[in-house]
């Protein structure tokens, strides 16, 4: 069982400081995940900011069955599955801008720490960077959320938990997903 994190007792020190740190050590995996998901860098933005918000005010409910990052993936999966919803539901009811991709920059120009060097390294991977990226958007949406957590280095019962499945389940869907991913990603693997 987890450790409860009693932000309070924790050595970071006052209760601000402790949940700044857990941001700082966490934020940047929530965003990738989060934008991994939508594909549009200010609704992960958004579902960042709404993920720590959420985790700051259920602190106190965080019973310590899983890892605080494992809760905070939950949270964070949680957001996503809602921002979809919203999404579908506005696009139903005419209130969305058209297709949705006008508000969506390129993936590589949205994801940090992109390798330097010679200008054709850095082109090869941003094309790499933007394949993967639409072979991971073709993937249904319960595989798509375990594969981006497994690029997150989460464990199957980590996943598991992050999504509310059954291990067996995250098993199928990464099983599924990697079939997928490597016959569109084939000749880069």
């Amino acid at each position: 069982m987890a450790e409860n994190p009693d932000i309070a007792g924790m050595p970071y020190g006052d209760a601000e400081d402790g949940f700044s740190r857990l941001i700082e050590e966490h934020q940047r995996q929530v965003y990738s995940m989060a934008l991994r998901l939508t594909g549009n860098a200010a609704a992960a933005d958004d579902i960042t900011q709404e993920t720590f918000i959420s985790a700051w005010k259920h602190l106190k409910g965080f019973r310590g069955e899983s890892s605080f990052k494992t809760w905070l993936f939950r949270i964070a999966a949680n957001k996503v599955r809602s921002y979809w919803r919203w999404k579908k539901l506005r696009s139903w009811a005419g209130l969305g801008r058209g297709d949705g991709e006008e508000d969506s920059p390129a993936l590589e120009d949205t994801l940090p720490d992109r390798p330097e060097g010679r200008p054709e390294q850095t082109a090869l991977a941003a094309d790499l960077e933007r394949r993967v990226q639409e072979a991971i958007n073709t993937l249904p949406p319960r595989q798509r959320e375990v594969a981006v957590l497994r690029a997150q280095e989460l464990g199957m019962a980590e996943i598991a938990a992050a999504l509310g499945m059954a291990e067996g389940t995250v098993k199928a869907h990464w099983f599924e997903a990697r079939k997928k991913l490597e016959a569109s990603l084939g000749e880069y693997l």
